[in-house]
């Protein structure tokens, strides 16, 4: 069985994505799940972009026990060098070069640069990175529409000079699954056998998985891709649906992939909660609604055997089960049961705030499903210490007039209350919040939804908001989602 290999670049390709904004912890943290994922390489990101992208790029190095991490650098020398001290820490360290190959990324990306000159620009950065890491991988960009015989002179070329990765790039997500076949098996057949040959995939024409799995077939055995297929435009290949196709099709394929699928859900879960970006609820594998059946032969076939109507056991990727609630009356020892059912670990002092939680919202519900103490224990894991707490707050609103919200917060010893009218409860709500903090922070994006069903549904709020020169996303679960709403944003501007 041949192994395919995964490179997560979330962290970089998907960070590009207006929806997708981490904080330097928050990249830590989930460079860390990607290493419970079981991910081959950890695409940290840019170390030569920014003084922060580079301290990212560090930190993760620092962070994860044996992943490869890999940082790109364009083609300039400096920015290799920059990028070798970034990952100077890492258990594996990994260059990524990218260079243009084809004709109208020359033109307008390298400014006219001819063929030989690229060839020869190739060759020379992938000797000096090889110098300063364990690995080089070499991106011929725009893959997809270079000349086919040019792109093999430059990967031949690469591959003699010490490149041990090369990654053919749909850059602009153009091709569909026999023309990526094509090139992938063009390249696969004219190398010599010393450097693996790896996929990345746009999905501007949705067929970003589709030509991940043709270029698998072609002889790649590296696939680049990002959780929920986020990224720059479109998006990229997502990792969960490409992670499945190989757990089903693999033995007919002859491949393996050794992600662990057990942490797939957790993985998508930690994306929105670190960074606010919602997934579309019918997003394939991570979706709200991949599992959902409303037709009743369906739902009746699904409990006798799942394999009737849906190809994946939602448990298997780690989705909770939603079958068996906890009521209220539920004891602390029946809720931390429930937690490790569900596969979390938590501290002495994490488990006795979900439990807190936990009973709060259990007193406003009929029934405490999966899913909610999924979202319950996801809050506690994801606070960092934060400067205000919500003690209480006030909605009063009346037709024609505008909503008018109090808060009252407190900041140590002090409680501060503040009051202040808006388009919405919500609205009204933050700018109270705004003048009891004294802080002016920038709406960036808000959303609220159910993250179960019916009138008692508990509701997620996500707040994204800009401070200075940075984002920031706050998270918050509640049944009441004004509530949500308030502490999602106060977690936003204390970050």
């Amino acid at each position: 069985m041949r192994r395919i290999l995964i490179v997560d670049t979330t962290l970089r390709d998907g960070a590009q994505s207006p929806q997708v904004t981490f904080s330097v912890e928050g990249k830590v943290r989930f460079a860390q799940q990607l290493e419970r994922l079981k991910v081959d390489v950890i695409d940290a990101g840019y170390p030569a972009l920014s003084a922060e992208e580079r301290a990212a790029v560090e930190r993760i190095a620092q962070s994860v026990s044996s992943t490869t991490v890999m940082a790109l650098a364009h083609g300039d020398e400096v920015e290799i060098e920059v990028a070798a001290k970034a990952l100077a820490q890492a258990p594996k360290k990994r260059i990524h070069l990218y260079i243009p190959v084809s004709d109208i990324h020359r033109r307008y990306l390298l400014r006219g640069g001819e063929r030989d000159e690229v060839l020869k620009t190739s060759i020379a950065l992938v000797e000096k990175a090889v110098s300063l890491a364990d690995e080089v991988e070499f991106t011929p960009g725009d893959a997809a529409r270079a000349d086919e015989g040019f792109l093999k002179e430059v990967c031949c070329g690469v591959e003699e000079a010490g490149a041990t990765v090369i990654n053919l790039s749909d850059t602009v997500g153009v091709a569909i699954p026999s023309k990526w076949y094509r090139v992938v098996k063009g390249v696969v057949d004219a190398l010599k056998g010393n450097a693996v040959v790896s996929s990345h995939c746009h999905d501007d024409l949705g067929l970003a998985s589709a030509n991940s799995l043709s270029a698998i077939e072609a002889g790649a055995s590296q696939i680049h891709g990002t959780i929920g297929g986020v990224g720059t435009r479109a998006g990229n290949a997502a990792i969960e649906e490409i992670a499945v196709a190989l757990k089903i099709w693999g033995e007919e394929l002859g491949v393996e992939c050794l992600l662990n699928l057990k942490e797939i859900y957790p993985t998508s879960r930690l994306l929105t909660m670190l960074t606010g970006c919602m997934l579309p609820s019918h997003k394939a594998v991570v979706g709200d609604l991949a599992f959902v059946h409303t037709i009743e032969e369906h739902r009746m076939a699904v409990v006798k055997d799942h394999r009737a109507v849906q190809i994946v056991d939602p448990q298997s990727i780690g989705r909770p089960s939603s079958r068996t609630p906890i009521t209220r009356y539920a004891g602390r020892m029946m809720f931390e049961q429930k937690v490790h059912e569900l596969g979390y670990t938590l501290s002495e002092g994490q488990l006795s705030k979900a439990y807190q939680l936990f009973s709060s919202i259990a007193w406003k519900k009929s029934d405490v499903t999966d899913a909610d103490v999924a979202a319950i224990v996801e809050e506690v894991i994801s606070e960092h210490g934060s400067e205000w707490e919500l003690v209480s707050f006030s909605i009063s609103m009346e037709s024609g007039c505008a909503p008018r919200a109090k808060v009252s917060l407190r900041r140590g010893e002090v409680e501060v209350e503040e009051e202040a009218e808006g388009n919405g409860p919500v609205d009204a709500a933050f700018k109270a919040v705004e003048r009891a903090t004294e802080t002016t922070a920038r709406l960036v994006d808000f959303s609220v939804r159910a993250l179960t069903y019916g009138k008692d549904a508990l509701g997620e709020a996500i707040v994204r908001v800009k401070l200075g020169n940075r984002e920031r996303v706050g998270r918050a679960v509640r049944t009441d989602v004004v509530e949500a709403a308030i502490r999602a944003f106060l977690k936003a501007i204390d970050e």
